[in-house]
């Protein structure tokens, strides 16, 4: 069931518009304010945001730039502003779509649903550029790492190393194998950091760092990935 977040501080409208989602089969969390709003943005993944202009507390346009550092779910504005100035500046804000009230509500679920299929189109052809190993899903061309769905924040040096080793899972690298790779060139005395590389890469990937999962420790040679 896909989950929406409504931000609408009108009552009525708010509950017609839950009503009629839930028909068709949507699961709607309202909200009536922009603090409300973030704190079930931290709670639920949600697939698509419609998003009310005129809110108690913060307006629409000012919103969105919050919402988008927490989640990347498409952001849908209903407004009953409908000079092109105003959607302008809803777009410019970061909305991926502008609906004016007053609306029909099959637009709107037409609209919803076309976000949704445009967000998973872009999953789908993100994931064809991905490395994965069994929980571990490598990005390339974003530069992101998921465990487990969960996104995980790496330093270059970390994801370079992850690149590399989850291209040959099984394969034990040694000290300057790893070196070489990552570096393009050896380097003396950089054994110990590549150690402290390898650390703090498995206290963010692994569940219980101390029996790891991924990255196995071959001791007087390398490393490796699983197996």
């Amino acid at each position: 069931m896909k989950q929406i977040l409504l931000i609408e501080d009108e009552t009525g409208i708010a509950q017609t518009i839950c009503v009629q989602l839930q028909l068709f089969g949507f699961e709607v969390t309202p909200a009536q304010n922009a603090q409300t709003a973030l704190e079930q943005i931290r709670q639920t993944s949600f697939n698509v945001i419609i998003l009310d202009w005129m809110l108690p507390d913060e307006d629409g346009p000012q919103l969105i730039p919050k919402i988008r550092q927490m989640t990347k779910a498409p952001v849908l504005m209903l407004t009953a502003r409908s000079e092109i100035i105003d959607k302008i500046m809803g777009f410019e804000a970061g909305a991926d779509d502008y609906l004016t009230k007053p609306f029909d509500m099959m637009e709107l679920i037409a609209r919803i649903k076309a976000l949704i299929r445009r967000t998973e189109q872009q999953d789908d052809s993100q994931k064809q550029h991905a490395l994965i190993y069994e929980g571990i899903s490598l990005y390339l061309d974003m530069r992101r790492v998921e465990v487990d769905g969960k996104e995980i924040e790496l330093t270059p040096t970390e994801f370079k190393i992850l690149e590399i080793m989850i291209q040959k899972p099984g394969v034990v690298f040694s000290r300057n194998e790893l070196i070489e790779l990552v570096l393009g060139y050896d380097y003396d005395g950089y054994g110990r950091t590549l150690d402290s590389h390898f650390a703090r890469l498995r206290n963010k990937i692994e569940l219980d760092p101390k029996s790891p999962r991924y990255i196995k420790t071959i001791f007087g040679i390398g490393y490796k990935l699983g197996g």
